[in-house]
């Protein structure tokens, strides 16, 4: 009897539980849902009460402006090159500094780790002026290599990384360094192998982290708007379609909708397809850590 009514109290709160998930995950889709079906909408349609939940007339119009209008697949190509060769290099120089920290044997190995804990504390609003002088002083302003160079360091990927290095037995490097493998050679075939979890999860945090790093792209983008990105391309939509008045009438809302789904799809499809690495990755490191 007991067992019983223990079963049937845990089938409740299964239901209740499932019942929570689903609710909480339609409040989350749902913002993506209004954004990618305003997308398609008239601008008179955004904003009509009440509003249409589903589409009653569908337009790619807001589309056809961005491509007319605006150098979209230059925006699109920048943001793509710049973050992905931004993330490679991240991917890399967190590896070994991480690596390194965790195998290597030196002076002031803990005290350099702390410091890169102390980094993950200092936000980028504190540093940025500097750091901005300097690039532009350099005449990296508008340039890629203006915008992948500071981005490079990722305290948070040498922190992630390490917990997995970390779990690699000293005892297995000391023998492979008895059957003349180099510590290099070790960290290629075998230390990153190891961590492939980690780097696929360091690669989707870093890809987001730098889409979307829009305060830095804004500062390197010159008056050039070819040299924008799409999230800064995005922000110059948005100021052109009657940002700063209160007439909601001149507000193109069509056309805001659909750049910021532009701005948005491929960052979804890069998570879609890299979701599998990004779960084992974090989840693997929370039990690691």
């Amino acid at each position: 009897m007991h067992r019983r009514k223990k079963r049937m109290f845990q089938s409740k709160f299964d239901l209740v539980l499932n019942v929570g998930v689903i609710v909480a995950c339609i409040f989350s889709v749902f913002p993506l849902y209004w954004l990618f079906t305003g997308s398609v909408k008239y601008s008179a349609d955004i904003t009509k009460l009440p509003p249409d939940w589903i589409p009653a007339r569908v337009t790619l119009k807001n589309f056809e402006k961005i491509f007319s209008s605006y150098p979209a697949w230059r925006w699109l190509w920048n943001s793509i090159f710049i973050t992905t060769v931004t993330v490679v290099c991240i991917v890399v120089v967190s590896s070994m500094a991480a690596y390194a920290l965790s195998k290597l044997r030196f002076p002031g190995r803990k005290l350099l780790f702390n410091i890169n804990i102390a980094c993950l504390l200092i936000p980028i609003e504190i540093y940025i002026l500097p750091l901005y002088r300097f690039v532009y002083g350099a005449g990296l302003q508008g340039k890629y290599l203006g915008y992948i160079l500071p981005c490079i360091v990722y305290p948070m990927g040498v922190y992630l990384l390490k917990n997995f290095y970390d779990e690699i037995p000293n005892e297995i490097i000391e023998a492979t360094e008895l059957d003349g493998c180099s510590r290099l050679r070790f960290f290629i075939t075998h230390g990153i192998p190891l961590s492939k979890p980690g780097l696929g999860a360091l690669a989707i945090l870093s890809y987001i982290n730098v889409w979307n790093n829009y305060l830095w792209q804004l500062l390197m983008a010159t008056s050039d708007d070819k040299s924008y990105t799409v999230v800064v391309g995005l922000a110059r939509v948005i100021n052109s379609t009657g940002a700063g008045t209160a007439d909601q009438s001149l507000f193109d809302f069509g056309l805001r909708y659909a750049t910021a789904t532009f701005t948005a799809i491929p960052m979804l499809i890069i998570f879609i397809i890299f979701q599998r690495y990004f779960t084992e990755g974090i989840s693997a490191g929370a039990v690691k850590g």
